[in-house]
C-alpha cells in the first residue's frame, strides 16, 4: 500500500510540474498577456495539489527507503533533497511573484528573467522526478524481461513458512542476495495480477529457483500461493537488487538476520559453501521460537560441516514446552562481543523487519561501527 502510494503522488507531482511547464512555454510562445496572466494563476491554484502531493512523496519514499542500500535507492534518496530545495525555494516563490506581476500586467525584463529560472528550475525537476520514477519501476521490476516458471516442489519448512522450487528460466543468471518479482498469472483463479519481491533464496549454480515467504497474511497472493500445487505456473521478472557481498573477502564477514531475513543469506552461504569459500562468516539469526526458524537445521549441519562458519541462533520467545537449548533474548552488543573476536573489523549486512534492522543499524552505530561497514535491507510481510 505504502508503495501505491508514492507511486501515485509521485505521479501527480511529476504531471502537475509537466503541466505547469507545458501550459507557461505554449503561452509564453502563442498566447497573449491574458492568456499568460490566466495560466499564472492556475498554476499558483495548483500548487495547492502539487505541495501535498510532495510532501507525500518525499515521505513515503524516506520509509520506504529507510535501512535499505541499494543503488537505486541511494541514488533516488539523493535527488529527492535537490528536488524539495528547487520546488520550495525556487518553484513555489516564482509561482506567487509571476502571478502578482502578470496580474498587474508588468511584463517587463524581471518578468522574464524570472521565467527563465522558473522554466530551467521546473525542467530540472522534471528530469530529476523522472528518473526516480524510472528507478522506481526498476526496484519493483515491472520493467524487467518477464518469463513463465513453474512450481517444481512445495515445503513447510518452519510455521506458516512455505518453500517453493520454480523452474528456472533458460539463461536466468543472478548473484547470491539478489531477488525476483513474482506474480500470479492474470488467468488465475485467485489473486490474479498480484505480485511480490521474494529474494532468492538459494545458490546460483543450483538448477530451479527457491522462494521462501510467510503465509500468515491474508493478502490475495499469499492465499493464492496456499492453493497452487505442483506444476502451477507463475510469472517472475529479475534479478533484481544490488544487496550482494563485497568482493573483498579478506575481511571477517558477519550476517545478522530477523526471521524469513535469512533468505538473502541462505543463497550467499549455499554458494560460498558450493565454492569452498565459506570462511570468516558469522551468522546471528534471530527468531521467536524454534519453530519459526526457517531452515534452521541445514543451517546447524553447515556450521558443524565448516570450520570458518559460525551459527548464533536465538529465540526471542521461547513456550513453556518448547525445547531449546540454545541462545535467548535479541541480538545485542553482548553477544556480538561474546562471539566476535572485534567487533568493529567486519562487515555487517543485515535483513529483517523494519524494526530490527533500525535495531541492529542503532547497535552497530553505538559501537563504534562504520556506516560503510553496514549493509542493510528490510522487507515487511512476505
Amino acid at each position: 500500500m505504502k508503495t501505491r502510494i508514492h507511486a501515485i503522488a509521485g505521479a501527480i507531482g511529476f504531471l502537475m510540474i509537466l503541466l505547469f511547464w507545458t501550459s507557461t512555454v505554449f503561452s509564453e510562445l502563442f498566447g497573449s498577456y491574458e492568456m499568460i496572466a490566466s495560466v499564472k494563476g492556475w498554476i499558483l491554484s495548483g500548487m495547492l495539489i502539487l505541495i501535498p502531493a510532495t510532501v507525500v512523496v518525499g515521505a513515503s519514499g524516506m520509509s520506504l527507503g529507510s535501512g535499505r542500500t541499494e543503488k537505486l535507492v541511494s541514488a533516488k534518496q539523493k535527488r529527492m533533497p535537490i528536488i524539495a530545495v528547487n520546488g520550495i525555494l525556487i518553484l513555489l516563490p516564482m509561482a506567487f511573484f509571476l502571478e502578482a506581476k502578470a496580474t498587474a500586467g508588468a511584463f517587463d525584463t524581471i518578468f522574464y528573467v524570472l521565467q527563465g529560472v522558473e522554466l530551467i528550475a521546473g525542467a530540472t525537476n522534471l528530469t530529476l522526478m523522472g528518473l526516480n520514477m524510472r528507478d522506481g519501476l526498476k526496484l519493483t521490476g515491472r520493467t524487467s524481461p518477464v518469463a513463465t516458471v513453474s512450481i517444481v516442489s512445495r515445503e513447510t519448512v518452519a510455521s506458516d513458512t512455505l518453500a517453493l522450487r520454480l523452474t528456472k528460466p533458460s539463461g536466468f543468471s543472478f548473484e547470491p542476495g539478489q531477488t525476483i518479482r513474482l506474480t500470479i498469472p492474470p488467468d488465475a483463479s485467485s489473486g490474479a495480477g498480484e505480485a511480490r519481491v521474494f529474494s532468492i533464496a538459494n545458490a546460483p549454480h543450483e538448477p530451479d529457483l527457491q522462494v521462501v515467504t510467510r503465509l500468515r497474511d491474508s493478502s490475495p497472493f499469499k492465499q493464492a500461493l496456499k492453493t497452487m500445487t505442483n506444476g502451477s505456473e507463475l510469472q517472475i521478472a529479475g534479478p533484481l537488487g544490488s544487496f550482494t557481498q563485497e568482493a573483498d573477502q579478506s575481511r571477517p564477514i558477519v550476517f545478522l538476520a530477523g526471521g524469513i531475513g535469512i533468505t538473502p543469506f541462505l543463497s550467499m552461504l549455499r554458494d560460498a559453501d558450493h565454492r569452498g569459500g565459506l570462511s570468516q562468516t558469522t551468522l546471528f539469526y534471530s527468531n521467536r521460537s524454534p519453530a519459526d526458524s526457517a531452515m534452521l537445521a541445514e543451517l546447524q549441519a553447515l556450521d558443524v560441516a565448516n570450520p570458518g562458519f559460525s551459527l548464533v541462533a536465538t529465540m526471542t520467545n521461547v513456550e513453556e514446552g518448547q525445547t531449546w537449548e540454545g541462545k535467548t533474548g535479541y541480538i545485542d552488543a553482548a553477544k556480538l562481543s561474546h562471539h566476535l573476536t572485534d567487533v568493529k573489523s567486519p562487515i555487517y549486512y543485515c535483513v529483517g523487519p523494519g524494526r530490527f534492522v533500525s535495531a541492529m543499524k542503532s547497535m552497530l552505530t553505538n559501537i563504534g561501527v562504520e556506516a560503510v561497514n553496514i549493509q542493510v535491507e528490510q522487507f515487511g510481510g512476505y
